[in-house]
Parts: structure tokens; C-alpha cells; sequence
């Protein structure tokens, strides 16, 4: 069941009620209260324990001080708990506490600060992501500039790396701890938060509630099926939203100073995410090769990406297809495990498949016939185990999409291991230096594949066997200027990163 997040819903919206002393920017308050830490708020402060011992609101002094302000009582009145006497909060009426609470639909913001203590006061706050968080820019120049991070300490000017989708600042986390988790599966009836670090390069601080007001600031959350640069996708709702129901995917930020990051959060239901994949596939007629769109979502090794973005109000969303190479606006993580049980002894060898997805990468295209071409390779960085590695792709789509007279590396297989797919062509990957041409794609069309991945655990040791990746470069026209003239180059537009671990029963890490 959901629960209100304390640190997204909650604590980002007690920041900028006003509790803070004049002429900061949201420093530490009055009365031994600091919100500055999100920690604070389970002590005390000079009067004593802010949320009470219990899980009834009215046992905590923080719910009640808010509650008598919304009850309509002047700021200040003394309100006892406890047998002590606290002043009712927020002082004044800051614009915060009107947007909030006075002029909210339901839930207002105390009403669900009261079921966050009933639920039993949970900690969510990200630790392990907060820990993450870059320290400030030293020299922020310009005006507000503003980015999602790509690989640690980045400070949105250096270069981003090739497989930026396993280096980017995208974190899974568990809402009942805050932890960060990896888990190879996502089980239909979990819940987990996705978070990403912002920030700001420039000169200029933004968000609605900065110190004398700013420029809003918007960020959204897609997840799309695994793929190596875009595929369907659905939008995740933003853990700032009042109402757990609410779909509203735009998380705000409220402050966003000079050369500061800030950690935004959406909510992931994996049964609804699924669901919502599902629809998505169905509406692309995406070729699954016998398979149905709810078959290929809930296969064993499913996994799925994430996309975070970033905006100000006078700017407009980056396209969903783009890529950290083209705006650093963008970030994206494309890295999972994928584990092996080494205790199952049949059958050996074994091959595990993973599906995927191949979409048109954005700007690629133009006049010149060679541009808009993809190139899908295979990867892999392990510490010299005997594996076989193979790609499934559609009949249909393979004898309309892929130029079979020009593939590089692969061996087209007669008779191989079982197909993840009905109907399906296998390639092995008989060389390192490997290539699959695949001809643009269009507008809204998407190549599905599946990666299968063959081993021996008879031979193979517990531990991390090292990654295996999937690239997607893409034709595009690149200009010269000085000699007014284009020439085509083959970037890599997309991939994902499959972390190899072999594991015993009872010795992995739990999802």
C-alpha cells in the first residue's frame, strides 16, 4: 500500500514554509528546528520531540502546531502537547502555506502529514543518494543552467561518457528505507521510488520559492521498455504530488541556488508501470515475433530504463527520444543486473534471454540516404569465462530491417537454443568486432530483439563476472563549416549495460 514520502511529499514542501530565520535562504530555524537536514525533524528542538512517540498525530508537536494554523488560529497561540506549550506554525502566511494547505484541494498538506505519522512515521529519506550529490560549483557563470548528472561529481561541462546510460545519477530506492536498491527483477507488486540529482551550473539561482523568487523549475520521469535509446514508455507520478492518486508527473523544484544540485523523486508502481508499457507497446504494433506485448513486459529477465529531464518555464521539454549527447538535460540509466544461480544444476549449459528494444534515435535523419542507418553491436567486458552470445530478432522484421548482406560478426543460425520468440531469426556473435545493420526506422517504429546470453556453471566462480553491453550507433550527417560541406558520421545514440554476477542461493542480493 502507498504511503506519503516524507522527503519528496513532506519535507521539500516544511522547507519553504517560511520557518526560517530573515535574510537566509533556507538556513537553519528558530527554536533549535534546522531545516536544513531532513534528519532534524525526528529529534527535538528546544522545547522537545517534534513527532511525539506515538503514531497518532495529535501525540506530535510539529502535526499539531500546523493543525491549529489550519484550524484558523493566529500564529503563535500556544498549543499544548505534551504538557508543553509550542507556538502555532507557519508565522505569517507565507505564499507556500497558502498554495499548499490553504487553497489545496484535498489532501491538503497537513492532512497528509498527519497519515505519514499514522502510517508509522517512515524514514525515507535517500542517504545513499544524498551522498551522491556533487559538491557545490565553485565558479557557476551565466544565467540559470540547469542539468540532470550523468556520471559522478559532474558539474554539467564535462564530457559525456559513451555509455553514459550506466554512469548517470539515476537511482532505484527502496520507500521503506530510503536505501538504494538494484534488483534484478521488478516483482508486479512492488513499489520503489526513482530518484535523480539535478543541478545548476549557472550564476543565476531559479525555483518559485528561492529568496526573492525565481524562475519555476520542472523535471518529469519516463520509463520505457529496455532498450538501447528509446521505446515505449510511460510517465511516472511525482512523489511531490498531495494525493497518492494523483498522476501529475511534474516534479517541482522549489529552490535550485547557484552551482547547487537538488534530488527529485517520482513513484514507480511496477504493476502499473507494467500495465501502462503494455498499452504503449499494443499502440506502436510493435513485430514481437509471436509474442504478446503482456509476454514480452513479464518475461523472466524483463527490465526497464529510465529517463529523467529537466526544465525552466522558458524552456521546453527535451523530445523523449533524446539523448545526453544532445542536451544535457537529459539523463538516462540503462544498467542492471543479470544474475546467475549457480545452484540450479539443469540444464548446463543453460542461455538466459533478455528482451530489448531498438528505436530511431532523434536528429538523425536527412536528405542523405546513408544517414538515419542503425548499427547494433555486442560487447563484452568479462573476466574470460566461456560465454555465447546471441540476438533474436523477428522474422518479419528481420527480412524488412535489417540488411542481412552486410552483417559483420554474427552467424545466422539454422538450428540453435530455443528461441525466446515463436518466430524468430537467431544470430550467435562469432566475433568481437561485430555489426548488425538495421535501415531508419521512422517516426513511432521500434525494432524488438532479444539478448540471450549462454554459460556453464560447471565452470563459472560466484562473484561479478565482469558486463556485457549492447550499442546502437546511428548514421548522422555532421557539418564542416569551414569547408561548407557535411560528412557522416556513426555516434553511438544509445545502449544498455548488463552487469554479469554469478551468484549461489541464498548469497545474492535480495530484490
Amino acid at each position: 500500500m502507498a504511503i506519503p514520502s516524507f522527503y519528496f511529499t513532506l519535507f521539500k514542501k516544511f522547507q519553504v514554509l517560511g520557518h526560517v530565520p530573515a535574510g537566509t535562504n533556507h538556513g537553519a530555524g528558530v527554536g533549535g528546528f534546522n531545516l536544513n537536514q531532513p534528519a532534524a525533524i525526528f529529534g527535538s528542538s528546544g522545547t522537545g520531540t517534534l513527532l511525539g512517540t506515538s503514531n497518532n498525530p495529535a501525540d506530535s508537536p510539529l502535526w499539531a502546531v500546523l493543525n491549529s494554523r489550519a484550524m484558523g488560529n493566529d500564529p503563535f497561540t500556544p498549543v499544548n502537547v505534551g504538557g508543553n506549550s509550542w507556538p502555532t506554525m507557519p508565522a505569517g502566511t507565507p505564499a507556500s502555506w497558502t498554495e499548499f494547505q490553504v487553497s489545496a484541494p484535498a489532501p491538503k498538506l497537513v492532512d497528509v502529514f498527519g497519515d505519514w505519522i499514522s502510517a508509522g512515521k517512515v524514514n525515507d529519506i535517500p542517504t545513499g543518494v544524498l551522498g551522491q550529490v556533487p559538491p557545490p560549483i565553485q565558479k557557476p557563470r551565466g544565467g540559470l543552467t540547469l542539468f540532470v548528472c550523468n556520471l559522478s561529481g559532474d558539474d554539467g561541462t564535462q564530457p559525456i561518457p559513451d555509455n553514459y546510460w550506466a554512469t548517470s545519477l539515476i537511482f532505484l530506492v527502496d520507500p521503506m528505507t530510503g536505501s538504494i536498491v538494484n534488483p534484478s527483477q521488478l516483482a508486479a507488486t512492488k513499489e520503489y521510488y526513482l530518484t535523480a540529482i539535478v543541478g545548476n551550473r549557472g550564476a543565476t539561482g531559479g525555483g518559485r520559492y528561492l529568496a526573492g523568487g525565481g524562475t519555476k523549475i520542472e523535471c518529469e520521469a519516463w520509463v520505457m521498455v529496455w532498450n538501447t535509446g528509446f521505446s515505449p514508455a510511460v510517465r511516472l507520478p511525482a512523489l511531490a504530488n498531495l494525493d497518492l492518486g494523483e498522476k501529475q508527473p511534474i516534479y517541482e523544484v522549489y529552490f535550485l541556488k547557484p552551482g547547487t544540485y537538488e534530488v527529485v523523486g517520482f513513484r514507480l508502481p511496477v504493476q502499473t508501470v507494467f500495465d501502462g508499457l503494455v498499452k504503449a507497446i499494443e499502440d506502436a504494433a510493435v513485430d514481437l515475433g509471436g509474442l504478446t506485448a503482456e509476454e514480452w513486459i513479464h518475461s523472466k529477465n524483463a527490465h526497464l530504463c529510465a529517463k529523467v529531464m529537466i526544465r525552466h518555464a522558458d524552456q521546453g521539454w527535451p523530445a523523449p527520444s533524446d539523448t545526453p549527447l544532445q542536451t544535457r538535460r537529459v539523463a538516462q540509466k540503462n544498467l542492471a543486473p543479470f544474475r546467475v544461480d549457480l545452484t540450479v544444476d539443469e540444464p548446463d549449459p543453460n542461455i538466459e534471454w533478455t528482451h530489448f528494444m531498438l528505436g530511431e534515435a532523434a536528429r538523425s535523419l536527412g536528405p542523405d540516404r546513408r544517414a538515419g542507418w542503425h548499427f547494433l553491436s555486442i560487447q563484452d567486458r568479462t573476466r574470460g569465462e566461456p560465454l555465447g552470445l546471441y540476438l533474436a530478432i523477428p522474422r518479419k522484421s528481420f527480412a524488412t530491417m535489417v540488411d542481412a548482406g552486410r552483417i559483420r560478426g554474427f552467424k545466422i543460425l539454422e538450428n540453435g537454443p530455443t528461441s525466446p520468440m515463436p518466430d524468430a531469426v537467431l544470430l550467435k556473435r562469432v566475433a568481437k568486432r561485430n555489426r548488425i545493420p538495421i535501415r531508419p526506422l521512422g517516426d513511432r517504429r521500434f525494432l524488438a530483439a532479444s539478448l540471450g546470453i549462454e554459460y556453464r556453471r560447471s565452470t563459472i566462480k560466484p562473484g561479478l563476472l565482469g558486463v556485457i553491453e549492447v550499442i546502437q550507433r546511428t548514421a548522422a550527417p555532421v557539418l564542416d563549416l569551414k569547408n561548407y560541406s557535411y560528412r557522416i558520421e556513426t555516434p553511438i545514440a544509445g545502449g544498455f549495460t548488463l552487469e554479469l554476477q554469478a551468484t549461489k542461493k541464498g548469497t545474492g542480493t535480495r530484490d
